[in-house]
């Protein structure tokens, strides 16, 4: 069985606009009922097995792959259909949530199909790497990672309704192309190769992230690999050079100059600010 839950100190964090109030996984989800609620939102999603959501005198499936969204207060009961039944969930707050989620249209049970998980495990295992490896600064790590979370949640949840017969639209190729970026972002990644995930021309190509992303192809491919390289100078001891080459730049020079381009500090600045 693989279980963890998580609940940071949030003494610290909790005058930010986000911050995350806990985050867990249960590959064998037993059956939870909450006749008063839960006194915080609720995203949840399942990747393996199936179950059932009861809230408000109805009773929702919830086959393998799908994701939902239970409000603060809402009194429901959740429970397998099986022996398996892989739950995940991020619980967040902040004083900026309730606009957020409003704005959204967040604001009642929402239930829907994901096209594809791999972002969301993402940044919930980075936001888990966060919290173990940073006791001290994990809460406002995290805390960066709320939102983010929010925001890939509805833009599955939009996918799912909107682009049901549209498996070549821009949102649906974003999402092979972020899965194929996540994987090979260590490695040399061409426009040519983006091109070939999703078989279109480099024109295109160019549209599909800036419709999606607002940045250039090669920009997003950089952007995860910053990315990836913040979480190695918080969690590691790596040399800066070693750092840059794990993440998928052979140059340290122009490592270090992606980096200031997008946290505006280099870096040795970055890993010493948390210091």
């Amino acid at each position: 069985m693989l279980w963890y839950y998580l609940f940071p100190e949030i003494e610290d964090v909790k005058e930010l606009p986000f911050y995350l109030i806990t985050i867990g996984l249960h590959d064998m989800q037993p059956k939870l009922e909450r006749p008063e609620g839960y006194p915080y939102d609720q995203f949840m999603f399942s990747t393996s097995g199936s179950g059932k959501l009861v809230t408000g005198g109805k009773t929702y499936d919830l086959p393998e792959g799908s994701a939902f969204f239970i409000p603060a207060g809402v009194p429901h009961a959740y429970y397998p259909d099986g022996d398996i039944w892989d739950i995940r969930w991020m619980t967040p707050s902040g004083s900026a949530l309730p606009q957020l989620l409003e704005q959204l249209g967040l604001t009642e049970i929402k239930i829907f199909e994901l096209r594809d998980e791999a972002e969301l495990d993402r940044i919930l295992n980075k936001m888990r790497t966060d919290l173990i490896l940073h006791p001290k600064h994990g809460p406002i790590l995290a805390a960066g990672s709320v939102y983010n979370y929010i925001i890939e949640f509805m833009y599955q949840c939009e996918l799912c309704k909107n682009g049901e017969a549209k498996e070549n639209s821009h949102e649906a190729q974003m999402l092979l192309l972020k899965e194929y970026i996540g994987k090979h972002f260590m490695y040399p990644v061409t426009m040519e190769d983006l091109c070939n995930v999703v078989k279109v021309t480099k024109q295109h190509m160019c549209r599909i992230f800036k419709e999606t992303v607002s940045m250039r192809p090669m920009e997003y491919v950089n952007y995860v690999r910053i990315d990836m390289a913040k979480g190695l100078l918080f969690s590691t001891d790596y040399p800066i050079k070693e750092v840059g080459e794990k993440c998928g730049f052979n140059n340290t020079n122009y490592f270090i100059k992606t980096f200031r381009k997008f946290e505006k500090m280099t870096p040795l600045e970055y890993r010493q600010s948390l210091l």
